[in-house]
């Protein structure tokens, strides 16, 4: 086999994996499952055999790594359909939380990684959110804007996405402002001004809060809990050296209150 064969076969395993397609002697396209059952497990059962290898324990193991093959299931596999499945149904800590709490009870039972089923949230009996930093339970999908964009566009947008709160960014991406749903409303009634009617010229950095509370990403959920509660305010900007890397919001803290008050129930 060609050096630049090797070379590029070895680029596709780390790129793609068990889906990965080589090029095997003589030229031949040959897929890893199909690599692994008709070439490499036959090979590997004769040199353990040759070896003098309890028989048992050669198609014992080969047969796992063969089942892994055929359903075309490792490790990695399993862990992504896992977090794709629980990521749709929760956040992403309670996601990571119940995925490693099925993988710890399947490995101390001992079965192969291709028997095991894709976990539930039912399944976690034992969460504690209080342990989590604020980076593992933040909002990193964000929407912002600039200080001059105009209000009726901010308004829409936030309309559009239902939120309630939108950072303001400049153009370096550090937090330089935060606009409320309540600074919105308070805008449009104070001032009377209709999409129709009003200043159309009027920006985000008019109405404003210009020096937001913001919170840093190693700190703890409850810190933030009791930040937010004696501020009295409903979001938490997060943001490492003035850079705005996500946000925390009333509504994550009512989504780990209703979780846990659902596990309270018979």
């Amino acid at each position: 086999m060609s050096w630049e064969d090797v070379r590029d076969n070895f680029e596709k395993a780390a790129r793609f994996g068990i889906d990965s397609k080589f090029t095997w002697f003589k030229d031949k396209k040959i897929t890893v499952t199909d690599l692994v059952n008709e070439e490499l497990i036959p090979l590997a059962k004769e040199g353990l055999a040759a070896q003098g290898i309890n028989a048992g324990d050669i198609d014992f193991y080969m047969d796992i790594i063969s089942q892994r093959a055929k359903l075309n299931l490792n490790g990695a596999r399993w862990q992504l359909r896992a977090f794709t499945k629980l990521k749709k149904e929760t956040s992403m800590d309670e996601a990571v939380t119940v995925m490693t709490s099925a993988i710890y009870e399947n490995q101390n039972l001992g079965k192969p990684v291709h028997t095991w089923e894709l976990p539930e949230l039912k399944d976690l009996l034992d969460y504690r959110p209080g342990n989590l930093r604020v980076e593992e339970f933040m909002q990193t999908d964000l929407f912002t804007v600039s200080k001059d964009d105009l209000i009726e566009l901010v308004a829409k947008l936030m309309d559009w996405r239902k939120i309630r709160y939108m950072p303001v960014e400049d153009q370096k991406g550090n937090i330089c402002g935060l606009i409320t749903s309540r600074l919105l409303l308070r805008f449009y009634s104070q001032k009377g001004i209709s999409i129709k009617e009003g200043n159309k010229q009027q920006t985000v950095e008019d109405i404003m809060i210009s020096s937001p509370i913001v919170i840093e990403p190693g700190k703890s959920i409850i810190e933030a809990l009791h930040i937010m509660r004696e501020k009295k305010i409903g979001c938490l900007p997060v943001v490492t050296d003035g850079e705005l890397i996500g946000i925390i919001t009333e509504m994550d803290f009512l989504r780990i209150s209703a979780r846990l008050i659902e596990r309270l129930e018979p």
